[in-house]
């Protein structure tokens, strides 16, 4: 989403302009992404460029579970306060120290959103997921989702580990007191 802040730079510091933003496309297409935003803005003048302060509503992301691995939707909303700055003077045209991590104001003088929304958006994300926060997960016997069904492999014994107990008896046997011998 571009924003021409042409007058705004033209204005004093601390000169604001508010907008609000309905279904706007953001996309940033060396990341293949895409996003729909909604919400309001606040652009305020500063001495290197515009103070964007923004409050957003995302289009839902499409997460997967960490317990029981389905997919879900869950609603994002992102707010953040960054600067975007000018490499020139305005009206010097002399070059302006801007560091590489700044957002930047184009030449035409226009500033896009898309880039700190995504980057937002990434730190939203949950780090674990959950569709519920009561999602009862995988059964670790059988995998089978316990939000469905219940699960009845619980109820049987582990054989996996039927070799192991073989082994401790035979141990048994052979030391007399019980005692393993290591």
């Amino acid at each position: 989403m571009l924003i021409n802040v042409s007058t705004l730079l033209q204005e004093p510091v601390g000169s604001a302009r508010r907008y609000t933003v309905d279904h706007e496309p953001v996309s940033v297409a060396e990341d293949r992404y895409a996003q729909e935003i909604t919400g309001s803005l606040r652009l305020i003048r500063s001495e290197r460029g515009v103070l964007v302060m923004a409050e957003l509503e995302l289009a839902p992301a499409h997460l997967e579970c960490a317990r029981c691995l389905e997919t879900f939707e869950a609603p994002l909303s992102v707010a953040f306060d960054e600067e975007y700055v000018l490499e020139h003077d305005p009206l010097t045209g002399r070059p302006l120290p801007v560091d590489a991590e700044d957002f930047r104001i184009d030449e035409h003088r226009h500033l896009d959103l898309s880039e700190a929304v995504r980057q937002y958006e990434e730190a939203a994300l949950p780090l674990r997921p959950l569709c519920r926060a009561d999602c009862r997960g995988l059964c670790p016997h059988c995998g089978r989702n316990l939000n469905m069904d219940p699960c009845t492999s619980a109820d049987s014994p582990d054989d996996r580990w039927s070799a192991l107990a073989g082994l401790q008896q035979w141990l048994e046997m052979e030391d007399g007191d019980g005692a393993p011998q290591a």
